[in-house]
């Protein structure tokens, strides 16, 4: 195999047997490890590719993966592999495997905006009071069962409550015929646990699994790995539990601390060196998370130019702290140091995005913000989708009544087939309406007008359903789009043909990488599986995009796994980044300083970080102070601009009540020992090495090298 790497990561990617972690810093190529790897296995070693499972968390890394490995393989051997997310390679099995579970292969899968509705609509049937929204009470659901049912943390009362509706939650998800993106993991552990049968075929078929982003996985991800890996143990997973930041998703970030005491015998390599950022990035970032205790240890390099210090510059506003960056871009636009697409303005909250917009646009600056909304979202989009999931499963009835409401825009009727469907709790709104065909005086309190409508959308549907026995998902979803255009037309809607002409574009793609498969799914429902899954986890994925000179805007947690040449990190400052949910939390506040390295070594060749004085919250102005991740980074390597002007000589006492660490006084002596913390106003923070007679203490300061400081004079700072 003729590849260009070094020796070290020529021994990663030719070790092949039992348990393997790769440790893989920020900007290492950890991507390109797994994919050579398995360019080697398939090609050198000759190992059948249907034998190989490769799981990632994005639709984005599985892209780029299989594009890596189709130039150095055939397309047959990419085919026969099993590529692709978690939730994409378990959702094709189950729909192989649902006769176990008592589910029709095709199943719907809900979206959160799905599951959350299911939940308004059982509130509303319960008359149920609670002091949690829909939103939150699905992120506890969530939670609950990521966690495999071991515990959600909440409050007693709520707790219970919580129970009651996950229990008619289940129920009305079973009527449906439909999974949510949590059942499809939760599904596949008990089919997994419960039938051995199933559980052996899969240990079997899969004789190598390799996970990319393992940092990422939560509880029942891991379960469902350990149970497919207990057979040949060959399980070669990366990751980096510096960049562990989705912990408010599932994420578990002891899957990978611990990874050596569940899998026996593990074998541990690291990849330390970066290819991407600047000495001075890189030496920022190593700053940065060496104040996580829960953390394994690595120590990134690069051979890259030393680059220019890290840039930090105060604003006594967020307006002008916003006015800066846009003032810093057109400067170097002015000076030709730099196109447009060069920077990305990087932001903890969508929040702050508002005010840098305007900057930008008085600026007179092009940008892209990420993060808004999706196409998948999108009214006529959902609509659409809609008709494609009523039509390959009637039982859905969340599409059926998005549908009526648009049809019919009568509440009272939608509260009859709510109420009807209650009462007949052997059929579903859709038998209901099949019923009122045949018995016209079935709804004695819907008007003959909205009795036709109804009528007339169960002929519709039925007669695409019947179309859809020549298979031909194309012309079915062209028929339906034809048909909503004229509704949009005719109600004089606001709607998007491209938007459709993108769906339409999908399902075409989709239907050609099919056939190109042995067992390939080219039907409707196939390509409502793959469409529903396409969202997953937030990416950004411009490898499809057309090259634009812009600036991009962007949440952190939006951009990892992008790199730009500037970025700027903006809000740092306490009670925003980190936030103010974290300051009492320890754990909580070491997943900030991982997202605060996660957006650091986004940067190629210059990061920029900004806070302000004074911030609008809430509609109120509110003093702001510095984040504590700005002086954690080694003051020799930042350029400081207007920050701080002396503000721990003048607000020492503000600080302590700052830092999320148990406070104690300096002048109790008996606390001070080897191995603590601390902070010294001139000198920083730095580590005590000794302590000489009670009274004087060596200190090795991050900054300032190691120094004697008299305890009696000194007054630390410190926190244990």
């Amino acid at each position: 195999m003729i590849l260009s790497i070094n020796n070290h990561q020529r021994k990663i990617i030719e070790t092949i047997n039992g348990p393997i972690l790769v440790i893989a810093g920020a900007g290492s190529g950890k991507t390109r490890i797994i994919t050579y790897r398995i360019i080697h296995m398939i090609k050198n070693l000759k190992i059948d590719p249907s034998k190989i499972l490769a799981l990632t968390f994005t639709n984005k890394a599985a892209r780029e993966m299989k594009n890596r490995i189709s130039k150095l393989i055939n397309q047959r051997d990419l085919n026969k592999m099993y590529l692709g997310t978690f939730h994409s390679i378990f959702s094709g099995i189950l729909r192989k495997e649902s006769h176990w579970l008592g589910y029709k292969s095709n199943y719907t899968i809900y979206d959160q905006k799905d599951s959350e509705n299911v939940i308004k609509k059982i509130l509303m049937e319960l008359n149920f009071k609670i002091s949690l929204s829909p939103e939150k009470i699905r992120r506890k659901i969530s939670e609950y069962k990521n966690n495999l049912f071991k515990k959600m943390i909440i409050d007693g009362n709520l707790y219970q409550d919580i129970k009651k509706i996950y229990k008619f939650y289940v129920q009305k998800c079973l009527k449906a015929e439909a999974l949510d993106f949590d059942d499809i993991l939760l599904h596949t552990n008990y089919l997994f646990n419960h039938f051995p049968n199933v559980l052996q075929k899969y240990q079997e078929k899969f004789n190598y699994i390799l996970i990319d982003e393992y940092q990422d996985t939560n509880i029942s991800q891991n379960s469902i790995i350990k149970n497919l890996s207990s057979k040949h143990k060959n399980v070669f997973v990366v990751g980096d539990d510096a960049q562990s930041i989705y912990a408010f998703r599932g994420a578990n970030i002891s899957n990978i601390l611990n990874f050596d005491t569940d899998y026996y015998g593990a074998k541990i390599f690291r990849l330390e060196q970066n290819y991407r950022s600047t000495n001075h990035i890189v030496e920022a970032s190593n700053n940065i998370i060496s104040f996580n205790e829960n953390q394994l240890f690595k120590k990134v390099w690069t051979n890259n130019e030393k680059g220019e210090k890290i840039k930090i510059y105060r604003a006594s506003s967020d307006k002008k702290e916003a006015k800066y960056i846009a003032s810093y871009i057109n400067l170097k636009i002015v000076k030709n140091d730099a196109k447009f697409s060069d920077f990305s303005i990087l932001y903890r909250t969508n929040t702050q995005s508002n005010i840098l917009e305007l900057a930008l646009k008085e600026g007179k600056i092009p940008y892209k913000i990420y993060g808004s909304i999706s196409l998948y979202q999108r009214k006529e989009i959902k609509d659409l989708l809609s008709y494609f999931r009523i039509i390959t499963n009637p039982n859905e009835e969340e599409s059926l009544l998005r549908i009526i409401k648009n049809q019919i825009r009568s509440k009272k009727t939608v509260k009859l087939l709510l109420e009807s469907s209650k009462n007949n709790k052997d059929k579903n709104i859709y038998e209901i309406l099949k019923f009122l065909i045949k018995d016209p005086k079935f709804f004695l309190n819907i008007n003959r007008k909205t009795k036709d409508r109804l009528n007339n959308l169960i002929f519709l549907i039925e007669e695409i359903r019947l179309k859809l026995n020549d298979k031909n998902t194309c012309k079915i979803a062209k028929y339906i789009i034809d048909f909503l255009l004229k509704e949009y037309e005719d109600k004089k809607n606001n709607y998007h043909e491209n938007d459709f002409q993108s769906i339409l574009d999908n399902i075409f793609f989709y239907v050609e990488e099919q056939k190109k498969l042995k067992n390939g799914d080219t039907s409707l429902s196939g390509f409502l599986g793959f469409f529903s899954l396409k969202e997953g986890i937030d990416e950004v994925d411009k490898s499809h995009e057309k090259i634009e000179n812009k600036v991009s805007l962007m949440t952190i947690h939006l951009s990892k796994g992008l790199e730009f040449p500037i970025v700027f990190i903006s809000g740092l400052e306490e009670n925003l980044f980190p936030s103010k949910s974290s300051l009492n939390n320890q754990l909580k506040l070491e997943e900030e300083r991982r997202l605060f390295y996660v957006a650091l070594t986004r940067a190629k060749k210059k990061a920029i970080l900004t806070c302000a004085k004074y911030r609008f919250i809430w509609g109120k102005k509110r003093k702001h102070f510095p984040s504590r991740f700005i002086h954690e980074i080694n003051k020799t390597i930042t350029d400081s601009e207007n920050i701080i002007d002396n503000y721990y000589k003048v607000n020492k006492k503000k600080f302590i009540n700052l830092l999320n660490y148990e406070k104690k006084s300096s002048s109790i002596i008996s606390n001070i020992k080897k191995g603590v913390k601390v902070f010294h106003k001139n000198f920083g923070i730095g580590t005590i090495l000794d302590i000489q007679e009670n009274e004087i203490a060596i200190i090795k300061f991050k900054e300032s090298g190691i120094k004697k400081i008299l305890l009696s004079l000194a007054k630390l700072i410190f926190y244990s």
